[in-house]
């Protein structure tokens, strides 16, 4: 089992996609950073001069853009401004860190298991091992494995690029950010694992990247929340469906710098939902990789 899990870890990490991943990744938060960066020294700069407006054509509302007969104002309040507390890696990083990951996680995972199964590889591998199901086991370890790399390096490009793009940028509550990590960690283990599994069952990676996709919009939780209130009514009791599935939970997961009470349940929600889907991706791939004639 330890060989199939190192020669499925090399061929993660001799893969040149997962660099290139990486890099596209990171370009994302950099200029997605600079942007903000530049949006938040004109706020600050607004409250430094609390006179000072921007205008364009006839109009002095603040900030105007006009191309034709397309025309669009955005006014930006000084006193909002002077009150907003310094941004810092739990309030400006982890949402755009959370929210990349987990596409780059699902469709990587996708792509990754999806590999396994094209031009005969799976045949020659899977015929010189015992066990079939050692190879779950090693692609469980390998998600996890992806999970940490995007996390990781979205963290550290995220906090160097706010460091030096935004001026009232600070590192304060780090320690609730590498508790926000770790949630995040687990979160991004049980969908990547999601992705895997439905990989494995159509034996393509189209299927795992759509659903992500579809679970990134309000269509789905639109449609579940509808489930969700009729189950209530029907049930006479509360039922939060979302809360089982690790893509939709993800958007609601997160860690209060101010509500510390509630970081706790978050963390071990995450656990929980990491925990079962290991279980459930090894038992179900398992059945489905020793009953399927691999060709």
């Amino acid at each position: 089992m330890l060989n199939v899990i190192r020669m499925e870890i090399n061929r993660l990490f001799r893969s040149k996609s997962l660099y290139i991943a990486l890099a596209i990744c990171a370009g994302i938060l950099i200029l997605f950073t600079m942007i903000l960066g530049a949006l938040m020294d004109f706020t600050e700069s607004l409250a430094e001069n609390p006179d000072m407006t921007v205008s364009a054509g006839d109009t002095a509302t603040g900030l105007s853009v006009s191309e034709g007969d397309f025309s669009a104002g955005v006014t930006i309040s000084a006193s909002d401004a002077s009150l907003a507390p310094s941004p810092n890696p739990v309030s400006f990083c982890s949402s755009t860190v959370s929210g990349l990951c987990i596409l780059f996680v699902v469709i990587y995972t996708a792509s990754f298991v999806h590999s396994f199964y094209k031009d005969g590889y799976s045949k020659n591998v899977i015929g010189s091992v015992k066990y079939r199901y050692y190879f779950q086991i090693a692609k469980t370890v390998c998600v996890a494995a992806i999970s940490a790399v995007f996390l990781f390096g979205a963290s550290i490009v995220a906090i160097i690029a706010a460091a030096i793009t935004i001026k009232s940028f600070t590192l304060a509550h780090m320690g609730l950010y590498f508790v926000f990590l770790l949630g995040e960690f687990f979160l991004l283990n049980a969908v990547g694992l999601l992705s895997a599994f439905l990989t494995e069952l159509t034996l393509g990676k189209v299927t795992a990247i759509v659903y992500i996709l579809l679970a990134s919009t309000n269509l789905v939780s639109g449609i579940l929340s509808l489930l969700e209130s009729k189950l209530s009514q029907l049930l006479h009791t509360e039922v939060e469906l979302s809360n089982f599935l690790p893509s939709l939970y993800h958007s609601s997961f997160s860690i209060s710098t101010t509500d510390t009470a509630s970081n706790g349940g978050n963390l071990a929600h995450a656990l929980v939902l990491s925990i079962i889907f290991i279980a459930i991706y090894n038992a179900a791939g398992a059945y489905l990789i020793t009953k399927r004639d691999v060709k």
